[in-house]
């Protein structure tokens, strides 16, 4: 990336969607493909780090779901979120995953609550239209 060149305009974060819907999937993807991170640090570090490794991803996978809650919260109703994030949203239900792999049990209920709140924005949308 040139040094004049913006984060926000860089080829990553255009090809993710650009602005707000990157930085939702972005809060999906890294906690995702952190857990192969997670399983090579664990398979070849000493036994004293694996608990180190272990409240690393739990903080990855909280630092997602909070990603996703605080967009959410941004932007709450379908009818104005940009084009792309409420699929974003929605798919946040695969940080379920990472927070099952840790046993995360506040990962587990809390990768739970932003497709539900998405999708209850939504029944809501119409049902207000309606």
């Amino acid at each position: 990336m040139p040094p004049n060149q913006a984060l926000a305009t860089s080829a990553v974060v255009t090809r993710l969607g650009g602005g707000v819907v990157a930085a939702a999937r972005l809060c999906v993807i890294v906690p995702a493909v952190f857990i192969v991170v997670y399983f090579l640090l664990v398979a070849v570090s000493p036994r004293s780090f694996v608990p180190v490794w272990l409240w690393t991803e739990r903080a990855v996978v909280s630092a997602g779901i909070l990603g996703v809650l605080w967009i959410f919260a941004r932007h709450p109703w379908h009818s104005r979120r940009p084009e792309g994030l409420t699929h974003a949203l929605l798919v946040s239900c695969t940080l379920l995953l990472p927070a099952l792999v840790t046993a995360f049990w506040p990962g587990v209920v809390g990768a739970l609550v932003t497709p539900l709140l998405v999708a209850g924005s939504a029944a809501a949308e119409r049902f207000r239209r309606a």
